[in-house]
């Protein structure tokens, strides 16, 4: 509705934003689950949703659906958002009393942290630096010329690379995680009852 400008398509727009992250949310409530406390957190619906963030804008940018301008600036703004969440997780692991989250944290800082680093790099290129690159004459003089074909191309690479980041964060999701014990909660009602 947008590309061939029909009318009502910004509103029609909006409210598929508004389901996607709906649907969005609701996914990323199936993990939230006692049994794994790196998981059961607030901060698996914000990067969730984070996700949807960083590549929704660079996916619209590449097929031409809005303002090259917004859609970078939108990019690297959920980056960087997902940068502060990434830090605030892992502190959170780390100053834990939970013996499950500081293994989260000590997975994530000593094996995992080469493919750690990778989605950091990934993420910067492809939501960061390459967007706002591709949208550098625009950031800079909002009325400058758009749909350069180099521009394009740039924003293509973008997010191939932000998916890759947010493959590889998806995996560190999925590895890093420390379960609880199965018998932790009879061990300690049985200690308390001695």
């Amino acid at each position: 509705m947008l590309w061939f400008g029909v009318p009502g398509g910004g509103y029609i727009g909006a409210l598929t934003v508004l389901i996607g992250i709906a649907g969005v949310t609701s996914s990323a409530c199936i993990y939230r689950v006692p049994s794994r406390p790196a998981w059961n957190t607030r901060y698996t619906l914000l990067q969730f949703n984070l996700t949807a963030g960083v590549l929704g804008p660079l996916f619209a940018a590449v097929v031409g659906g809005g303002n090259l301008r917004f859609l970078a600036i939108g990019a690297a703004t959920m980056a960087s958002a997902q940068f502060v969440l990434l830090a605030l997780r892992l502190f959170r692991c780390i100053s834990s009393d939970s013996l499950e989250l500081r293994g989260t944290a000590r997975l994530l800082s000593t094996v995992l942290k080469g493919r750690l680093l990778l989605r950091g790099v990934l993420l910067a290129l492809g939501a960061v630096a390459l967007p706002l690159l591709a949208a550098g004459p625009q950031l800079l003089t909002p009325n400058a010329p758009t749909g350069s074909m180099a521009g394009a191309t740039v924003m293509v690479a973008a997010l191939a690379l932000a998916t890759m980041a947010e493959i590889v964060g998806r995996y560190l999701f999925f590895v890093s995680v420390v379960p609880k014990h199965l018998a932790a909660p009879y061990i300690a009602s049985a200690s308390e009852a001695s």
